[in-house]
C-alpha cells in the first residue's frame, strides 16, 4: 500500500482551490467552506493547513504571484498580514521590473547602437516575454482583479505597484527606440504603451472570459499578437530589410 500522504503534498492543491474561489467569488464573499467544498474536504479540515480566511488569502496571493516557495513549517500555516504582502509585492515588482529583454534593450545605448539594429527581432523577444510573463501569473491576476472591486489596497497594487512599474518601462523603451528611428514614431508614447501592455494582456488572461476568446490556442493567441504588433511598431522599411 502506498504511504500515506504528508499533509505539505497538499498545499498546491489547497492554493489552487483557494485561488479559484476568490477569483470566482471575490474576498468578501468567499468562505473558507468553499473552499473546503472545492477540495471535497470539511471546513475543519482547511484549518489545519491554515489559521484564518486572510491567512488563505495571503497564501494564494504570495504563491501565485511567485512571491515565494511553498512553505515547509509546522500547520497549520499563519501567512504574513496582506498588507505586509502588498507592501512586500510592490517592492518585488520594483526590483524586477524592467526584467529579461526590456531591461537588456533599455541598458543599451540607443544612439548608433548596432545591437539594437534589427529592431523587430528585439521588440519580439520583448512582446512574447510579457505575453509568457502574463501567462504564468494569470490566475493571481484574475484573483487580485475580482478581489480589487471590494479592497481598495488590492485595487492600488494592481494599477500602481503591478502595471504602472511595467507601463513605465515599456514607455521609455519606445521613446528611445523611437527617437533612434528604430521604432515608428507614435503620437503619445505612454498611451502607445498601454495598448501594447492590455492588448498583450487580453490575448494571454482576458481571452479565457471570452467565448470566442478562450477557443483560441495559445500559441495561436501568442504569435497573433506578436505579429499584429511587431508590424505596428517596426518601420515597413526595417521589416521588409529583414525579409530580403
Amino acid at each position: 500500500m502506498p504511504g500515506k500522504r504528508n499533509a505539505h503534498d497538499r498545499l498546491p492543491e489547497l492554493i489552487a482551490a483557494a485561488v479559484r474561489v476568490f477569483t470566482r467569488e471575490g474576498y468578501r464573499s468567499a468562505h473558507v467552506s468553499d473552499v473546503a467544498a472545492e477540495l471535497g474536504l470539511s471546513e475543519a479540515a482547511i484549518y489545519r493547513y491554515v489559521d484564518s480566511k486572510e491567512g488563505l488569502f495571503v497564501l494564494a496571493i504570495r504563491h501565485a504571484l511567485l512571491l515565494e516557495e511553498l512553505p515547509g513549517g509546522e500547520l497549520p500555516l499563519s501567512p504574513a498580514p496582506l498588507t505586509v504582502t502588498i507592501k512586500e509585492a510592490r517592492e518585488y515588482v520594483a526590483s524586477v521590473v524592467p526584467f529579461g529583454h526590456l531591461a537588456g534593450a533599455l541598458a543599451q545605448q540607443v544612439a548608433g547602437d548596432s545591437a539594437a539594429g534589427d529592431s523587430a527581432a528585439e521588440l519580439e523577444a520583448i512582446l512574447r516575454e510579457t505575453f509568457t510573463l502574463e501567462s504564468r501569473t494569470r490566475e493571481a491576476a484574475d484573483m487580485i482583479e475580482r478581489s480589487a472591486r471590494e479592497l481598495p489596497e488590492l485595487a492600488d497594487l494592481l494599477n500602481t505597484g503591478l502595471r504602472r512599474p511595467v507601463l513605465r518601462a515599456l514607455t521609455e523603451y519606445l521613446t528611445r527606440r523611437a527617437e533612434a528611428g528604430l521604432l515608428r514614431s507614435t503620437p503619445d508614447a505612454a498611451a502607445t504603451a498601454r495598448l501594447v501592455l492590455e492588448t498583450l494582456t487580453w490575448f494571454a488572461r482576458h481571452r479565457f472570459s471570452d467565448p470566442y476568446g478562450a477557443a483560441i490556442a495559445s500559441d495561436v493567441a501568442e504569435a497573433t499578437v506578436v505579429d499584429m504588433l511587431v508590424h505596428a511598431l517596426v518601420p515597413p522599411q526595417q521589416l521588409a530589410a529583414r525579409d530580403d
